[in-house]
């Protein structure tokens, strides 16, 4: 028999009685620098052909950004539902956004 524990709280999830929750985070690099940057002297459809004749012939592999990264975790029902109401776990008073006067 598998045991599942959860990933936040510790405690141990009977999966014959209650629900366990499964959350998957993908982190990928995102660069929003060349935007609007578009050179109309790169013939774009060769560049495409030479990439896919780079996949034909076994020597174009799709290299990841080392910024990429993904997990998967397990919540009990009580720790889903404190993971909905704040997934980025951040502080409940930074939230409220009071001046400081």
């Amino acid at each position: 028999m598998i045991h599942y524990t959860c990933d936040r709280c510790k405690r141990e999830i009977d999966a014959t009685t209650e629900m366990r929750y499964t959350v998957q985070i993908q982190v990928q690099a995102n660069s929003d620098s060349n935007r609007g940057d578009f050179d109309e002297d790169i013939d774009h459809l060769t560049e495409l052909h030479q990439i896919l004749e780079g996949i034909a012939d076994d020597e174009f592999e799709f290299p990841l950004p080392e910024t990429s990264h993904c997990s998967s975790y397990d919540l009990c029902p009580e720790c889903h539902r404190q993971f909905l109401k704040n997934p980025l776990g951040r502080d409940s008073v930074l939230a409220l956004g009071f001046s400081n006067n």
